[in-house]
């Protein structure tokens, strides 16, 4: 009876110990099983803190590490409050994992033990090696594979071979010379930016610049032929291309003909073997009560003013536009940066439309959906409140988004016109059936095949991407633009319609 007194005695001393020095916390659930994971993503494990001590207490910080990201809430944790803490694991290896990382708070010299466990059977393509981290001694990650890079002829599209390839920057420098094949690889690449340098004898030389990640590992050089077309203008005006022409004292026909074709042997002499373009041109010629000397007066279409008396687009200058808008609006839009950016530059291009230009929208996030379809330019309130009423929220599952588009695209084809798909978004698609390689593709064959470009406005900084943005962009013979101000806002989409619409 005395021996389980003292027992007993022992027991609530203890207890008023732990209570006084040691933890007054429960952990829940501990550990967090995550069980087997069919494509691992960086998942995050949720923990519910409970303050169950007689004192508020606030988390005491975690310093980096390569593989584990823990968030903790800001400020004090009051008796009897519960708290949330994210735990993000980063790794490399597929099987069984179980990772444990203390956590102090002010309460107590013992730390909470955080745990998680699991299966990755495989990875995620959006999923990432290390913890992101801000700070320049983070340790880079490695490439999975070997970096490809593919040189081809940016006319035909084949590829090219015979190529001095050297791709570089602060910590490394591969040379490749005399390519045998259009496709080269290199290997040990770290995560990071390069510059690569083609050059070709019979094409220009080309610089670009590129982004290795994890994901993206497959690059396309596009080289010029270095004998590109001449633009004809007589000899005396050559730096003076955009001035009128105006002829005085009208010789007759026979002298005409002869010096014309003095010029043409000239010509032909000097720029044999190149190809010769005619610059289009408007000829107005004066009538025969006309008292002056003037015969013929030149007026190229560059002349002409860009915008009517109402404020759009001048018919004579611009053609047609079929513009499709597909729109990310999942929740990384909503950012005062992305969003009310993206809606000024929308706005301030609609300004300029005509009734002939038609405009489509489509949104995307966890689902797709098509707000206007085909509307004219000229009904402006109806597209600046459908703008306006956009709300992000979601996942960005823009691949379907991007077939939807192409059909509108294709539903209100015009001929002579710009038909264009105009994509906006600050990150990459996460639709299950995402293919990068097969997007790339698609967009080639539009613009090849149908005439309906591609271009990209990106928001944010997310370089990854930036990079799927550019390509997709080149191989659907369109344009990246960024939009970081209020100032890229009012511009980027006015002069991205007008620069594709011009008429030639």
């Amino acid at each position: 009876m005395i021996e389980y007194l003292k027992g007993f005695l022992i027991f609530i001393l203890i207890g008023l110990l732990n209570t006084a020095y040691g933890q007054s916390v429960m952990v829940l659930p501990a550990p967090f099983d995550f069980g087997a994971v069919a494509k691992w993503k960086n998942d995050t494990a949720f923990f519910t803190i409970e303050n169950t001590g007689n004192s508020r207490f606030v988390f005491l910080p975690i310093g980096y590490s390569q593989d584990v990201m823990v968030i903790l809430p800001e400020g004090y944790v009051n008796p009897g409050q519960k708290a949330s803490v994210k735990f993000i694991y980063y790794t490399q290896n597929r099987g069984n994992f179980r990772k444990s990382v203390s956590v102090y708070y002010t309460t107590s010299n013992e730390p909470v033990t955080l745990t998680i466990k699991g299966k990755i059977i495989d990875f995620h393509r959006d999923a990432m090696l290390n913890c992101p981290s801000l700070s320049d001694d983070a340790p880079p990650s490695i490439a999975e594979k070997p970096v490809e890079i593919q040189v081809i002829d940016a006319i035909s599209g084949e590829g090219l071979t015979g190529f001095d390839i050297i791709i570089k920057n602060d910590d490394d420098r591969q040379l490749i010379e005399k390519a045998s094949k259009n496709k080269v690889y290199f290997d040990n690449l770290k995560n990071g930016k390069y510059k690569i340098n083609v050059s070709l004898s019979g094409y220009e030389s080309k610089e670009q610049e590129i982004t290795v990640n994890r994901v993206t590992r497959r690059f396309i050089i596009k080289l010029q032929p270095d004998d590109s077309p001449v633009v004809l203008v007589p000899p005396d005006k050559k730096d003076k291309e955009d001035e009128t022409i105006v002829l005085e004292n009208p010789k007759n026909d026979e002298e005409e003909k002869r010096d014309i074709e003095k010029l043409h042997k000239k010509f032909n002499e000097k720029f044999k073997g190149k190809q010769i373009i005619d610059k289009d041109v408007i000829v107005v010629t004066a009538g025969e009560d006309d008292t002056t000397k003037i015969d013929t007066l030149v007026v190229k279409k560059s002349d002409l003013p860009d915008f009517n008396a109402s404020g759009v687009l001048n018919k004579d200058k611009y053609a047609s536009n079929n513009i499709v808008f597909l729109i990310d609006v999942s929740s990384s839009m909503d950012r005062p940066e992305k969003l009310p950016y993206l809606k000024k530059a929308v706005k301030d291009m609609v300004k300029i439309l005509r009734k002939e230009d038609l405009v489509t929208i489509i949104v995307y996030s966890s689902k797709v959906k098509i707000l206007l379809q085909g509307e004219p330019g000229n009904n402006k309130e109806t597209i600046y409140h459908l703008i306006d009423g956009l709300e992000a929220k979601g996942l960005s599952h823009g691949t379907e988004g991007l077939y939807l588009a192409y059909d509108n695209a294709k539903q209100n084809f015009i001929n002579q016109g710009n038909n264009q798909i105009i994509l906006v978004s600050d990150g990459m698609f996460n639709s299950n059936d995402f293919s990068p390689k097969g997007i790339f593709k698609l967009a080639k064959e539009k613009a090849d095949l149908e005439n309906i470009k591609t271009s990209a406005v990106g928001f944010g900084k997310n370089t990854e991407a930036i990079e799927f943005m550019k390509t997709l962009t080149q191989n659907g013979s369109g344009n990246f633009i960024r939009i970081l101000s209020e100032n890229d806002a009012a511009t980027a989409l006015v002069n991205e319609i007008m620069q594709n619409s011009i008429k030639q």
